[in-house]
């Protein structure tokens, strides 16, 4: 796959562009980068869904449709996110690449301009979003919320995250609280708007065959007049646990939810980053993995078992359903695994497995414009930006030092419990 090409506009606003001739479509994207914050996540995020609903130019959703079929059925989407200790707030546009559109017609500039008018031009008057897509997006936003909720799993896993860093901007919802979601109005996000245009960091990203100039001039012009003081990209790690927390909720649920996490006294962008993800993999990171393997099928003590590294935050995260009579059961057989993994005692069968799951995973993420668009953004914070060829380099060269060495840094710092009832 190519590299990625860079073109830094302004200064915190990048154009990123990555060229393939694979696809008969393209994608353009924007992430903006803002600080988490317990105070503005709920607006920011509101204000993203805000965003692409509709602009002054396209008022509502019929006439915005419209112009999104007029362009070969494009998309239009908004999301939030978490990288590190920034908030992201992610819109994308996607159509047909040029090459395909009839009469020599610019899909991708005229996609770039319905980016920049969702962007710069938002439905607004008087300094006010409108009253009634306000309520609509609420209401949306707060169904998100319930549903994450319902899920239990999602649930226990963004609680664990709150609890063990309460005291970190990490641990801070990516779209705030249900109360502070209700109390915003209008006047708010448009605020928050004018504050995101003249500070935030702008990230966009190509990902086509079609020559991305004329959407940098689109993205340049409407910058010009902006007086901009753009943030600075940060990212705090714990590298010590000097209390271990034990947390347990009950709940009326089916199924109890164990959560266990650990610093890691690694994260990107150092280079154990790599050996820390790779020996993540070999606790519970594949279906050859040894949590799935001893843990879940050979002592049937969880319905799931696997493990996550949150590579930025050098937090590796043990996610497993249990019955609630084998809570503590599947927390001696989990923490077992880890010692069993410090001692060295992890085969060559369980290392190979890991590295080809995790290859594989890089090339098969890559098959698609929306995967490649996210392939390189979830690197933006990253020290450099490596292809999917150059990751997978980098983890099949790990050995099994390198592996055990990551695992004796791992430091048990927060037990969650969802139990049931």
């Amino acid at each position: 796959m190519n590299p990625m090409n860079t073109r830094e506009i302004y200064d915190g606003v990048v154009f990123n562009s990555i060229f393939d001739k694979r696809f008969k479509t393209m994608k353009l994207t924007v992430n903006i980068f803002q600080p988490l914050n317990a105070e503005t996540a709920a607006v920011n995020a509101l204000l993203c869904y805000m965003l692409v609903r509709c602009c002054k130019k396209y008022p509502d959703f019929t006439t915005l449709s419209k112009k999104l079929g007029s362009l070969y059925g494009a998309e239009l989407n908004g999301s939030v996110s978490k990288m590190g200790d920034m908030q992201c707030l992610n819109i994308a546009v996607s159509g047909l690449d040029d090459r395909y559109a009839l009469d020599g017609e610019s899909i991708s500039g005229q996609l770039g301009e319905l980016l920049c008018e969702v962007l710069f031009n938002p439905k607004a008057e008087n300094g006010r979003f409108d009253e009634d897509d306000m309520l609509q997006e609420k209401r949306q936003l707060l169904d998100m919320i319930d549903s994450e909720f319902n899920d239990k799993r999602t649930y226990a896993s963004q609680r664990l995250i709150e609890i063990m860093c309460s005291d970190e901007l990490y641990g801070v919802s990516r779209c705030g609280t249900k109360e502070q979601i209700n109390d915003l109005t209008t006047a708010d996000v448009y605020d928050a708007w004018q504050n995101m245009l003249c500070n935030a960091h702008f990230e966009f990203t190509y990902v086509g065959d079609s020559n991305p100039e004329k959407v940098i001039d689109i993205i340049d012009n409407s910058f010009k007049e902006i007086k901009r003081t753009p943030i600075e990209l940060s990212n705090d790690v714990i590298y010590t646990v000097p209390e271990q927390n034990e947390s347990i909720e009950e709940m009326e649920v089916a199924q109890s939810k164990l959560e266990i996490g650990f610093r890691t006294a690694c994260a990107e962008p150092e280079q154990e980053a790599t050996a820390t993800r790779l020996m993540c993999a070999v606790l519970g990171g594949t279906a050859t993995s040894k949590l799935f393997t001893n843990v879940r099928e050979k002592k049937s003590l969880c319905y799931y078992c696997m493990s996550r590294f949150y590579r930025l935050k050098g937090i590796m995260v043990v996610e497993s359903g249990v019955e609630t009579a084998n809570i503590e059961a599947a927390k001696a057989a989990i923490l077992n695994e880890i010692e069993e993994m410090k001692k060295g005692n992890i085969s060559d069968f369980e290392i190979d497995s890991a590295k080809l799951a995790i290859v594989n995973s890089f090339r098969s993420i890559v098959d698609t414009v929306t995967g490649i668009s996210s392939w390189y953004s979830t690197q933006l914070m990253d020290a450099s930006v490596d292809t999917p060829e150059q990751a997978a380099e980098k983890i099949n060269a790990v050995t099994k030092d390198e592996i055990v060495k990551a695992a004796n840094k791992l430091l048990l710092d927060t037990v969650y419990v969802l139990k049931s009832k």
